[in-house]
């Protein structure tokens, strides 16, 4: 290994300009001073020659979430020549939840045959070590997302911004057993403009520099802790469901989730996609996803989840989008969580009961610029101290060096 920079290559998955973390993960590894990174985009026609010719001159190897996050499709290929590398090995791991078309039992087995010496956990630590620990040859390690500086910055006045609360997120499918995300979002949406606040609520994504400059346009935005609290390392649950849902569905041919065309899809540009999901929404052929958002949630929590613990550990975690409103001085409204422990609640957050019973004080204190000012300064002062890109990217390299035997492995992070 070299002295003073790791050489690194460094796999990601190009088919999406919608999930902006993405980027920002790409983008801090080929900035980082420890690295001499070389990416290599595995959905690429040259990357299976890429990829050997590379594994010969690296000292380590980094998969980024999206190589393994919406599909296993795009690695599939390349696991093979991965898994008899002689460097090490850390992955990264997308959506750590079990959902039709990105089920964890496919992500294990892809693990189990790729022998990753770590994984990396958005999770906290006992959450990635349940899921994932006997599959990570030395181990799990806890690597949630971060701020992206250059990126997510605070431009003018927060206080000047024309929407009180601005919200741009898809709603969580039943599958996760929590409605907690659409509930705090359909309550803004129908009480916002009611309580005298200027609110937009939209499910439609965005690049990475729109959004950018959609939470700039915001003073606040709403949140809760991302994933699910009944995690599952066989998909027990979501097979269930699913076998349920397709069984009751009669309108049309459901074109299911891990269906060929599926494949073809998803390397589709954002615009084609949209005309599709316009076409499938109804007529005689219905994407699976489509049919999934109209399920009626208390019909399946009450079927699938009523009466049943959470999982202990849980599955709940702080998200990107939580680093992206702390970097731009966005003020957060959010359900109370552990995010990681990281975000601390009425500090870096104003913290809404789950009943709703202190809507008028948080409201309150939201409408006062100074204490709006004060949560989102916190939030912004602490995500750039200790939790950057910069920051994560000092974790990996004191992983790999440390599986390299060049220095001790320090995975902890600050909170």
């Amino acid at each position: 290994m070299a002295e003073s920079r790791m050489r690194l290559l460094v796999g990601y998955a190009n088919y999406t300009d919608r999930l902006s973390y993405f980027d920002d993960w790409l983008d801090a590894f080929k900035a980082a001073p420890q690295f001499d990174a070389v990416a290599v985009n595995i959905v690429a026609s040259d990357a299976k020659a890429q990829i050997p010719k590379l594994l010969r001159s690296v000292d380590a190897v980094v998969l980024l979430h999206s190589t393994n996050g919406d599909t296993a499709d795009y690695l599939l290929p390349h696991v093979d020549t991965l898994a008899a590398r002689n460097v090490p090995l850390l992955t990264f791991v997308g959506n750590e939840v079990s959902l039709p078309g990105s089920p964890i039992a496919e992500k294990r087995e892809l693990f189990a045959r790729l022998k990753p010496d770590y994984v990396a956990t958005q999770l906290l630590r006992e959450a990635g070590d349940y899921l994932f620990g006997d599959v990570a040859a030395k181990g799990v390690v806890a690597i949630p997302h971060a701020v992206n500086p250059g990126v997510y910055k605070p431009i003018g006045e927060p206080v000047s911004r024309p929407l009180d609360i601005g919200v741009r997120a898809v709603r969580y499918l039943p599958y996760l057993g929590d409605d907690d995300r659409n509930r705090l979002l359909q309550w803004f949406a129908d009480n916002g403009a009611l309580r005298g606040l200027k609110v937009e609520v939209s499910d439609e994504r965005l690049d990475r520099k729109g959004w950018a400059d959609y939470l700039n346009r915001c003073k606040g935005t709403v949140a809760t802790e991302a994933g699910t609290a009944f995690l599952e390392r066989d998909d027990t649950i979501m097979n269930a469901i699913r076998s349920y849902v397709l069984a009751k569905e009669t309108k049309g041919i459901v074109l299911r989730n891990d269906s060929v065309l599926r494949k073809f899809g998803h390397r589709l540009p954002w615009w084609m996609k949209s005309i599709a999901r316009r076409a499938m929404t109804s007529g005689p052929f219905r994407h699976e996803a489509l049919v999934n958002e109209q399920l009626d949630y208390n019909e399946i929590y009450e079927k699938f989840f009523a009466g049943r613990a959470p999982s202990q550990p849980t599955g709940k975690c702080i998200s990107s989008r939580h680093f992206d409103a702390a970097g731009t001085k966005t003020c957060q409204i959010m359900f109370r969580g552990r995010f990681n422990d990281i975000l601390k609640a009425d500090e870096h957050y104003l913290a809404l009961e789950p009943d709703f019973s202190n809507i008028d004080d948080v409201l309150a204190r939201f409408r006062d610029p100074k204490e709006r000012g004060r949560v989102a300064d916190a939030a912004y002062d602490l995500v750039m101290s200790k939790h950057t890109y910069a920051h994560r990217m000092q974790t990996v390299f004191d992983v790999l060096a440390g599986a390299n035997g060049a220095r001790p492995a320090n995975a902890k992070l600050s909170a």
